[in-house]
Formats: structure tokens, C-alpha cells, sequence
């Protein structure tokens, strides 16, 4: 499950005060304190803009968001009342916590800012030198009765499973033996059809059954793995294949695009951290460095490029 940071910008927002226009609705209000529909667009700007769309359609986490708004604005009216807005430290918190927001918007305006170049040739030539990584694997479809041994005993379960078998080589309708004996709880759903899927996305032994197969109709041996003891009717083969360029291309050349983007923003920030006249003053960066309490370990070094 998505989780949202909802209460990040809302210091901003305290320190902007509740600043009203016509033509912004009020949403909640309590007392003096009044949250806006600007207020919460300018709040909404913490969750990843791609994430935005799932999280408006569930009006439960809209109304957690403008109470946790309502609660942050009361906190920090209370605060100023005390006079902690005051406190030279609480004002240099609020600068920098500026400052990283601005920050923020800097890195994603330069992001938009970059202009990609047609990348259609880079990518023909990866997929020139990887055409591994744009294979398609085999698939199969399949059904399966499960008898697990959460209520029975290895042996019983096994035996139950040879049930199933030896009535479905009799001719029994595999769909019926499902319902009957199938202990998959997705059974009920999906009639004990696991569509289609390739190698790695199943337990090894139900893999290597079920890819074993060969023609449709065919049934699997009695298979235990983790979950019980099933049997496995084969319904379709995919046979694995090589994708054609025009099938990824768009998909290799969002992938380039994203990394021309990147590499041109490590560039930019590079070229700030590693600029020529910046001094160090050692001394006072030295200062900063405290003696660990006794019995507290202290921190290991920061791994390389952290």
C-alpha cells in the first residue's frame, strides 16, 4: 500500500498564514483556523505527482489529509501564540526547510527543462547488442487442484490428490474436481486457472510439472511442493519467442530518455559540489564533531558515493 507525506509542505502553509481569496473555497475550518482549497492543492504537490491521481480517488485519504492540515495549522498557530516562531533556531529551521523546498522545485524544473534528443538510433543499437533482454520465455496456462495438509495428514492429502488424478483420467470434468476438491483458496474465483505465466513465477516443483507438459488436456503426476499436493491439467503452451525492435523501441527509448535526464541533473549538481571555489573552512567543520557518550557505539563511515 502507497504511503503519503502529507505533513511535509504544511509548515510553509502555517508560516503563509490563511490568506483567503472569493475564489477559494474553504474546506474545513475549526475556530480561527480555516484550510483552503489552495492550501491543499499546495500540499498535494508532497505526493509524487504519478501518485496523485490513485490517492484523489479515495475521498477516506482526502479527509485524513485536510484533518492532519487542520492539525499541523492549529500547531503552529499555538506555537506562534507562545512565541516559538520567535526562537532565532525555529527561524532557521523555517529558512532551510525554504530552502530544500525551492530546492526541490529547482531540480524539478531543470528536469523539464532538458531537452532529449531523438534517441531512436541509441536504441536500436541496444537492442543490436542485448536482443537477450528482449526475449519472451515460454509460458503455459493451467489448471490445478491443491489438497494441502493443514487439515490432514501428508499421507491423506497425498491419497485425496490420487483421487482427483484417477478421476480426471477417467474423464471427470477437471472444472467440477476443482470445486470439489480444490483447498486453493483462489479456486472459487478462478476455477483452479492459474493463466498464463513463465519460468520463476511459480514454486519450483508446480514448475517444472507444469512446464513438463506438452500437449493441452494433458495431467501431471501427483505434485507436492510447500503448499500440499496437487495435480496440474495443461491447457495452452506459449513457445518463447524475440521481441521485435518495433515492439520495444518505445520502450528502450523511455528508458534511455530517463537515464539522458538523470545524467544530465548529476551533471548540474555535480558541477555545484565540485566547484573550484568553494573553501572549507576545517577548522569549524572539525568543531562540529562530538565525543560518543560512553557505552554508545559510534556511527560506521558512510559508504562510498552516500
Amino acid at each position: 500500500m502507497m504511503r503519503f507525506r502529507a505533513l511535509i509542505p504544511l509548515a510553509f502553509l502555517s508560516c503563509l498564514g490563511p490568506a483567503l481569496a472569493a475564489d477559494d473555497p474553504v474546506l474545513l475550518s475549526w475556530g480561527e483556523q480555516k484550510i483552503t482549497r489552495s492550501d491543499y492543492e499546495a500540499a498535494l504537490q508532497a505526493i509524487p505527482e504519478p501518485d496523485r491521481p490513485e490517492f484523489q480517488t479515495s475521498m477516506r485519504r482526502i479527509t485524513d489529509f485536510l484533518n492532519n492540515m487542520l492539525m499541523t495549522r492549529s500547531l503552529a498557530a499555538e506555537a506562534r501564540r507562545i512565541g516559538l516562531d520567535k526562537d532565532p533556531l525555529v527561524q532557521r529551521e523555517i529558512a532551510f526547510a525554504m530552502e530544500r523546498m525551492l530546492a526541490g522545485r529547482r531540480l524539478l524544473a531543470l528536469e523539464k527543462s532538458i531537452q532529449v534528443p531523438d534517441l531512436t538510433a541509441a536504441a536500436a543499437e541496444r537492442y543490436r547488442v542485448r536482443p537477450q533482454a528482449y526475449q519472451v520465455g515460454s509460458e503455459v496456462r493451467v489448471s490445478h487442484v491443491l489438497v494441502d495438509t493443514r487439515s490432514r495428514s501428508a499421507d491423506a492429502a497425498r491419497a485425496r490428490a490420487g483421487e482427483v488424478l484417477a478421476k480426471a483420467k477417467a474423464g471427470a470434468d477437471f472444472a467440477a474436481l476443482v470445486k470439489e476438491y480444490s483447498d486453493d483458496p483462489s479456486a472459487k474465483a478462478n476455477s483452479g486457472d492459474m493463466g498464463f505465466f513463465g519460468r520463476g513465477r511459480m514454486v519450483k516443483p508446480f514448475e517444472e510439472a507444469a512446464f513438463a507438459l506438452e500437449k493441452p488436456g494433458e495431467l501431471s503426476a501427483v505434485v507436492q511442493s510447500p503448499f500440499g499436493f496437487h495435480v496440474i491439467k495443461l491447457h495452452e503452451r506459449k513457445a518463447g519467442r524475440q521481441k521485435a525492435f518495433a515492439e520495444v523501441k518505445d520502450e528502450i527509448v523511455a528508458e534511455l530518455a530517463k537515464k539522458y535526464v538523470e545524467d544530465a541533473k548529476a551533471r548540474h549538481l555535480d558541477a555545484i559540489v565540485n566547484d573550484k571555489s568553494i573553501v572549507i573552512h576545517s577548522e569549524a567543520v572539525d568543531a562540529l564533531k562530538i565525543t560518543a557518550p560512553k557505552g554508545v557505539a559510534p556511527l560506521p563511515p558512510p559508504e562510498a558515493g552516500k
